[in-house]
Formats: C-alpha cells, structure tokens, sequence
C-alpha cells in the first residue's frame, strides 16, 4: 500500500527556491540535506548532535544536471495530486523539496520506510545514486575550510594515504598539526593550513 504522503505548497510571499530539488532525511539523531541547485552545484550536508556539520560540493556536467531537471519535471505532477496538509517535518520523515522552473515550488513529506508513489521513488533513486558519488571513496573532497583538526580525527588524504590527528599544538596565529600516517609509526606535521588542503575527507573508524 503506498505510504501516506503529505503535501504542503509552498506561501505565495515565500522567496522563490534556488534550488530544482531537495532532499531532507530525519533518522536517528542526524539530519541529512542533499540538495540540487540551478545553477548545477549538488550539496550534501549531514548534521549531528554532538558532531561538526559535513558539507560536500560538487559541480554538476550540463548533462547530469539537465537529466535530474527532467526527472523533477516528470514527477511533478505525480505529487501534486496528494492533499494540501501541512505537517511539522519529525524524525523519520523524509521532506522532497521541488522547484522546477515556471512551476509552484512544493514540500512532499513521507514516512521514510514504505512504499513511495512512482514520482518520489525516481526522484529518490536519482538522488540517492547522487549521493553514493558524493559520498563513497574516491569522491569529492569535503569542505573543509570551517573545519578545526582535533585529536582522534581520522582523514583520508589526496595521495590515498589515511592519517589519524594525534597531537594538536597552538603556534602563533595557527595549529601545528601531527598525523599518524595508517597505523604507525610514521607521522607528519603540518600546519593546519596545509592539513586542510592535502585532506580529502574526514572518515569515521
């Protein structure tokens, strides 16, 4: 039986989304946001209690972003057909932001476990597939420039190597930053600077 879905427009005085769509998926404590904009830049961003916010950028190819248009286009209509409700977003709840151009921007709101109607499963999916990109190894660096190393930290390197933070040392304006280089022994030290560009991603162990 397909899952109940809730359907909220968005308010006429509301500013017009920028992005075509958005994915925002509630479960066990962590907020995941993977979102596609206009102008072709893919966002994922992954909060936590407790934990520093995850952002990953990637630039979409004219093709990648003209396809997810096309499938947003498509599954539409499919979710406007649902009732107008409105509903407070809760834990494990998944809200499915559209906004095609020249179209009424809507929030689809589902249970995260069910059946999804066509329109939401094909969105999904692509987002989904998406995200695994994004996310797996060998994907894009996370962004990084907000980010202060701390000791435990475990981080995949561009030259494929896994370091772990071991020791952090205030020096001057900066952090001299020590990395254990896979389990040991050799280490490097670098300035947190200089961490933050040879880092491809932090990596939970």
């Amino acid at each position: 039986m397909i899952a109940a879905l809730f359907l909220a427009a968005a308010a006429a005085a509301a500013a017009d989304p920028t992005y075509v769509v958005e994915r925002v998926v509630r479960l066990g404590g962590e907020v995941r946001r993977t979102s596609v904009f206009r102008n072709g830049v893919a966002v994922v961003v992954r909060e936590k209690v407790g934990e520093e916010k995850r952002v990953l950028r990637q630039s979409l190819n004219e093709i990648e972003l003209q396809v997810l248009t096309q499938i947003v286009d498509e599954s539409y209509p499919d979710l406007t057909r649902f009732g107008n409700v409105g509903q407070s977003p809760v834990e494990g709840m998944v809200d499915l932001r559209l906004a095609p151009l020249g179209r009424e921007p809507l929030i689809v709101r589902f249970p995260l476990t069910g059946v999804q109607v066509l329109g939401a499963a094909r969105i999904g999916q692509a987002l989904d597939g998406l995200e695994a990109r994004m996310t797996g190894p060998g994907g894009i660096r996370e962004d990084l420039r907000d980010w202060q190393p701390h000791v435990g930290d475990w981080l995949e390197l561009e030259d494929a190597r896994v370091g772990q933070v071991i020791e952090v040392l205030p020096v001057g304006p900066g952090l001299l930053v020590r990395v254990e280089i896979g389990t040991g022994p050799a280490s490097i030290f670098v300035s947190d600077g200089e961490l933050r560009r040879i880092t491809v991603r932090r990596i939970k162990k």
